[in-house]
């Protein structure tokens, strides 16, 4: 686990016997904060963010539901100077802090300034380290393709911008409580009861709990008869309630280039006609105000028949796997109904698919991964063709230690 650092305003931390959060000591004034977005462009993130702006102004969103006194705003893509003591609030990737290297495990720092006779807060830059991979995802962290962790930006962002309220690191501080200020980065992509009260305290509550971002939907359904298509899905059991749901739809698996809507209502159903024949590679995200959730399962949808298949693909069987090392080879007999490619679901404990839900876009019957971090993982094998995506293989457990 990487550390998530900030170089504090002062240098004595205030804690409350009865409270776990902690402040940095200084505050700013009621009214806004106003955040110079100069992140840069990155394409569509895993959470459906169209931009790693996108996400940093959802994760100030979801500070300003919990404070009254004080709110962020945004200038998106604003071109103003960085620097030290500059009067602008940056916000930006960098490979420095000013021409200071980042240690080795520093994710993200807030540099603040201040006004030592009133704790007044002037200035807040962040700054995200480019030396690490990054993405926009909820749910437990990830790994990268190239190895190594893959770093959740919006969560991050939470941390940083409690930094730039005035919270500070609650465990660095001798107590024990989930929070996304701890120091070191985790599974908790939101923020927690111990960041509201501590914000709260500063800058008054909203009056109720912390507006959050919904849980990725599942079982996503997918049926067409002739040019009509119906989709059905189970609501997120974690997270926020929904406001809604969006629909993406992809001419390859992961791709939303065909279609991206919102659906503007919270059914967990949606239906449409006149659909052009074609394959469609679908999948479903949960929103509200705070932002959008990870995606659903994924479902091939084919409109006006073809593909050469009547149904999905059978169950592969005999799925194995073995380890040497980071090096992790599954091998499997093939499922019947000619399946085109092969889906691997690995998770943290069975049945789950958290680690990795991959096509390998490949009817071969055999795969080795490599780079593989430490870990039990619970994997299992599926086959895909134009009808769909077929039943999982037997389970196997691989170890790489």
């Amino acid at each position: 686990m990487k550390r998530v650092a900030s170089i504090a305003v002062v240098l004595v931390i205030l804690c409350s016997a009865l409270d776990a959060f902690v402040f940095t000591g200084s505050r700013w004034p009621d009214g806004t904060v106003v955040m110079q977005l100069q992140l840069g462009t990155s394409g569509a993130l895993i959470d459906g963010s169209a931009s790693w702006g996108d996400s940093a102004e959802a994760a100030l969103a979801t500070w300003n539901t919990v404070i009254s006194r004080e709110q962020f705003r945004v200038v998106r893509d604003s071109s103003a100077p960085t620097g030290r003591a500059n009067g602008y609030n940056n916000v930006f990737f960098s490979s420095s802090m000013y021409g200071q290297s980042f240690d080795s495990s520093t994710l993200a720092v807030t540099l603040s300034r201040y006004v030592v006779s009133s704790g007044q807060t002037t200035e807040s830059d962040v700054l995200f380290n480019t030396a690490f991979s990054w993405n926009s995802y909820s749910g437990p962290l990830r790994r990268a393709s190239a190895g190594g962790t893959l770093y959740d930006f919006r969560r991050v962002a939470l941390h940083e911008f409690g930094h730039v309220l005035g919270l500070d690191h609650p465990d660095q501080a001798g107590q024990s409580v989930a929070s996304i200020m701890n120091s070191r980065v985790s599974d908790t992509d939101r923020l927690q009861a111990d960041d509201v009260a501590g914000a709260t305290a500063i800058y008054g509550g909203r009056g109720g709990t912390a507006l959050v971002a919904p849980g990725a939907p599942s079982g996503l359904a997918a049926a067409a008869t002739g040019s009509t298509i119906s989709l059905s899905w189970r609501a997120p059991s974690t997270g926020g309630s929904p406001s809604g749901y969006v629909i993406e739809a992809g001419s390859a698996s992961g791709l939303a280039n065909l279609a991206s809507f919102s659906t503007g209502s919270t059914a967990t159903s949606f239906s449409s006609g006149g659909v052009g024949a074609g394959a469609y590679y679908v999948r479903v995200r949960a929103a509200n105000a705070a932002g959008r959730s990870g995606a659903s399962n994924e479902s091939l949808l084919v409109v006006g028949g073809g593909g050469g298949c009547s149904s999905a693909p059978g169950a592969p069987s005999g799925f194995t796997t073995s380890s040497s090392g980071s090096t992790v080879t599954l091998r499997w007999n093939a499922a019947g109904g000619n399946p085109t490619t092969y889906v691997v679901e690995a998770g943290s404990a069975p049945g789950l698919s958290n680690l990795a839900n991959s096509d390998l876009g490949s009817p071969a019957t055999s795969y080795v991964a490599s780079g593989v971090g430490r870990g039990t993982y619970y994997v299992r094998m599926r086959g895909r063709n134009p009808c769909g995506l077929g039943p999982a293989s037997n389970e196997a457990l691989a170890i790489v230690q």
